[in-house]
Order: C-alpha cells, then structure tokens, then sequence
C-alpha cells in the first residue's frame, strides 16, 4: 500500500524537480511513519554545526543560527546583532563581512554554488539511520565505534520488535547493518544520490543568509540577505530581528 501512495505521490508532483522539502517530508513520512522529520533533521545539524563549541575559526565567535520558515519556504542561515561602527555603507559592510565566513563565502559564487555544503547534511535522507543524522570521519576505529554505537543504539530503541526467535533476530539486525554499511560507503566515498541532488537544488533555491547589523553611529538596524550562487552583494533593508523572529 506504501509503495502505490509513493507512485502517486510522484505522479501528482509531475517530476522530481518540482518537489519542496516539504514534499520530501511527506515521502520519507509514506516509507516510514515513525521517521524524523527531514525538515527538523536538517535544521538540528545546522545549528549544531554552527555551535561554536564545533568550529574552530576564529570568524565565527558571533555564530550562525539556522531556521526553516514554513510560511515563507525559506531555510534561514542567519546571525544576529553585528555592530557597525565604521563609516563605510552598509553594503561595502556586509561584504566585507561576509568575505570572512569562509563557510559561506564561496556558496554565493554561481560556479561554486553546486559544492557539497557540510551543514546540509541533515537534510539528506540517505544519511538518516535510527532516526539520527550519520557523520563519519573516514578514521577506521573511530568509524568503527561509531557503527558499533549506532547498532546499539537501534538495538535498545526498538527492543519491542526483538523476540524469541534469534534467527528472525538476527536477520533483522543483519538488514540493519546491511543499511549502515552502504550509508558508510556512500559518505566515506562521497556518493551522491539522485534523491541527494534534489535535495540540494531545493536548498540552494531556498536558503538565505542573513545578517542584522546594528548601526550604532546612526541608530539604525538593518538586515543584509544573500542568495546561493547569486554573488556577494547583499539585499538590503531596514530590519529589526523581531520583525523576522515569527516568520
């Protein structure tokens, strides 16, 4: 039954192209009801990735915070409360600024926009195992302890579905492991899938980074917006983070 709601699911969406991370949402929910959501996965690892604690630069002091905006379908990379205190404008300001991210920078360049992003990786399904985003590190034994931990993890998360019967266990457990391996193999080689390459388009049409600068000089807030692949000239408006916190 899964598999025609699937079939239909992609005929009603007339091609791959057209669907939204919110489609992708409901196809991933159709495979499998108790999956996490892309949506929300993708969002976590950003944000996680952008934590402090995990980049070493010293350009992120002031980090990034990342939010999908259902309402909007924008997925926001944005930074808070940078201070302009200078004389220059508020565009040569936020370019200057963002020549720094170096996370960000070559995003904005129409022949670099295509390039694997590490803060998407929540977002692509393949990478999802037990309901958690996998991150290898091509290290044999910590990979190794981070399989070993994973198929623990399935393990104690779905005792219900364990019985008796070890031969039936153990073939679960084997389709499970099965899974890890080629999840593995596809990061560790850097394998993109078809489904991954959607996903990618989709973000790069929909992401926007955002920085709010507080022009202490004048008294103003702004905000300055770049689109992937559309280069570093800003968008720019006068905008308060409380005008974009409900969005």
């Amino acid at each position: 039954m899964k598999l025609i709601f699937i079939f239909l699911f992609f005929i009603s969406n007339l091609s791959f192209t057209k669907l939204s991370l919110e489609d992708l949402d409901s196809l991933k929910s159709f495979s499998n009801s108790n999956s996490l959501s892309l949506i929300e996965s993708g969002t976590k690892f950003c944000n996680n990735f952008f934590n402090p604690k995990n980049i070493k630069s010293e350009n992120y002091k002031n980090s990034f915070f990342c939010k999908f905006s259902k309402s909007r379908n924008r997925f926001y990379i944005y930074m808070l409360a940078h201070h302009k205190d200078t004389n220059s404008s508020i565009k040569n300001f936020c370019i200057n600024f963002i020549k720094e991210q170096e996370f960000i920078f070559d995003h904005l360049s129409e022949i670099l926009v295509n390039q694997n992003r590490e803060f998407y990786k929540g977002f692509y399904i393949d990478n999802l195992f037990n309901n958690s985003t996998l991150d290898f590190s091509n290290n044999i034994n910590q990979d190794r302890v981070t399989m070993n931990n994973e198929i623990n993890r399935l393990i104690e998360n779905k005792r219900n579905i364990f019985s008796k019967n070890n031969k039936k266990n153990n073939f679960i457990l084997q389709q499970e492991i099965s899974e890890l391996k080629r999840i593995y193999n596809k990061i560790i080689n850097n394998q993109i899938s078809d489904l991954d390459k959607i996903t990618s388009i989709e973000l790069n049409k929909i992401t926007r980074y955002k920085v709010f600068i507080n022009d202490i000089k004048n008294y103003k807030s702004y905000s300055c917006t770049w689109t992937p692949g559309k280069g570093i000239v800003p968008y720019i408006k006068k905008e308060k983070f409380s005008e974009f916190e409900n969005i």
